[in-house]
């Protein structure tokens, strides 16, 4: 992209040679030009030195110098005389370009400011747009780099990392119907390209659109490439083909046996289908490839508790938080399971235990909290005041939890705190603006604060969103059953 032809920078200064100064120094210069263009660099600076001893002010004898230089390999001293023919002429367009693209390819600290530079003077110039554009990516600057790449047009499609670059920019930015725009031409530019394939059918997904997500990789389907499977699944999935899902996970587990993310992807996905044991089976086919995979025995303890295998679920819960005690994840499966079966002293020491090795993790801060309340303890005793700091720290690790606003608000309440209490219900619903549980709680918050009208505003707001769900409720049960045909 940024290694344009030494010919055409030499072919740009010709412009600047013209025979204004004298026909033997114009001859001369050309001859420089072409010892540049025959890479024969030795001979060029030869050729330069006396024309820069009678003329150190001419900016193009500075930038020849610097292209010459730049093919010896002398970076330094090519990008100092690229910078003294700037000094010479801020404005020299052979010099701008070369500085810009020597500092591009040597991954200059001040890359994008001598890019910028030529922008300022060339701001149509495509290679500077496309080179500006991979800079700015690489700060992540997604919104400055979209632009560029924009500006690039069909440049930006000769470096294929810079396609890459572009759409991975625009799916950041939420433009996914451009990033399907952008990776389809790529793929009629580059049809033998499965990378351009592979990130078109990311681009689908994302625009939701799995159906296309299928046609793009599906060919692709005898492909050795456990990733591409994988993500063929998942376009699968997302188009209510499970079977077909079902079978390319399985492929996929085939054509890379030690990648613990298809026995996992494989053991949920029979999970969300009811097939329990099924999921049972696929985590254990991992486990004996992958024996240290704490995730598949994390999944697989799910999956036994779902079929009341309880033993065997906090067995699977234990190993996997050994595997990885940094981990709360085990232990808040472990947790649920414990609350289920309503052993609350065993399920306090787990989550007391997770915190000394993980002290501010948002989900057990929280579920303790919620256990000590649900233990009976009330304002002024210890264990309610431990609950609200395991709540705060809670909310410090993660504001937006609804279900952490609610409860903080319902312990504020019980201790008067009205108005602090209203004000987490208030970060609650714009969470999730139609919680019932935080509607109530507001309501019941205003009457005690005496705002009466905004009180009502509530309540007419939960009466729609109820009404709402008893709609989507009776919706759900008009479920049309063929008839039964009639016995002869």
């Amino acid at each position: 992209m940024a290694n344009k032809p030494i010919a055409v920078l030499v072919c740009l200064l010709g412009l600047w040679i013209s025979p204004a100064h004298g026909q033997s120094a114009s001859t001369a210069k050309r001859e420089v030009a072409a010892a540049l263009n025959a890479r024969q660099y030795a001979q060029a600076l030869h050729l330069l030195e006396p024309l820069l001893q009678a003329s150190p002010k001419d900016a193009s004898l500075w930038t020849l110098r610097g292209v010459g230089l730049d093919g010896q390999g002398h970076t330094r001293e090519s990008l100092a005389s690229f910078n003294h023919a700037l000094a010479l002429d801020g404005s020299f367009l052979p010099a701008l370009e070369g500085g810009a693209q020597l500092a591009y390819r040597h991954n200059d600290p001040k890359a994008l400011h001598y890019v910028e530079n030529l922008l300022a003077h060339a701001p149509e110039n495509e290679v500077a747009n496309a080179m500006a554009g991979a800079l700015t990516y690489q700060s992540h600057e997604c919104g400055k780099s979209v632009t560029y790449y924009e500006r690039s047009r069909e440049q930006v499609y000769r470096d294929r990392r810079a396609v890459d670059e572009f759409a991975d920019c625009l799916l950041k930015e939420q433009q996914t119907q451009r990033a399907v725009a952008v990776l389809s031409h790529a793929v009629e530019l580059y049809p033998e390209s499965i990378q351009f394939k592979y990130n078109l059918a990311v681009a689908e997904l994302k625009n939701r659109q799995p159906e296309q997500a299928v046609d793009v990789l599906s060919p692709l389907s005898s492909v050795k490439d456990a990733d591409l499977l994988n993500l063929l699944a998942l376009a699968y999935e997302q188009a209510k083909r499970p079977d077909d899902a079902f079978r390319v996970l399985e492929t996929a587990i085939e054509t890379d046996p030690q990648d613990e993310t298809n026995y996992l992807d494989l053991a949920i996905l029979c999970l969300e289908h009811n097939q329990e044991q099924r999921s049972v089976l696929a985590a254990t086919a991992g486990i004996a490839r992958i024996p240290k995979a704490s995730s598949l025995y994390l999944i697989r303890g799910v999956a036994y508790a779902q079929l009341a295998t309880y033993d065997k679920a906090e067995s699977d819960f234990m190993t996997a938080a050994e595997l990885e005690p940094n981990q709360p994840h085990s232990t808040i499966a472990m947790s649920l399971l414990l609350s289920d079966r309503n052993e609350l002293d065993k399920e306090k020491a787990l989550l007391t235990r997770q915190l000394s090795i993980t002290p501010n993790d948002a989900v057990t801060n929280y579920m303790l909290a919620d256990l000590l309340i649900r233990s009976g303890a009330l304002p002024h005793q210890p264990d309610f005041e431990k609950a609200l700091v395991h709540l705060r720290k809670s909310l410090a690790a993660k504001p937006d939890s609804a279900e952490a606003q609610i409860l903080m608000a319902k312990l504020l309440t019980q201790n008067s705190n009205y108005a602090e209490a209203l004000s987490h219900i208030e970060v609650a619903l714009r969470t999730e603006p139609n919680n019932q549980s935080a509607l109530n709680r507001k309501f019941v918050l205003l009457r005690k604060l005496h705002r009466d009208a905004e009180a009502a505003q509530v309540l007419s707001q939960l009466k729609t969103v109820l009404n709402d769900d008893l709609k989507h409720e009776n919706a759900a049960s008009k479920v049309r059953v063929e008839a039964k045909p009639v016995a002869d």
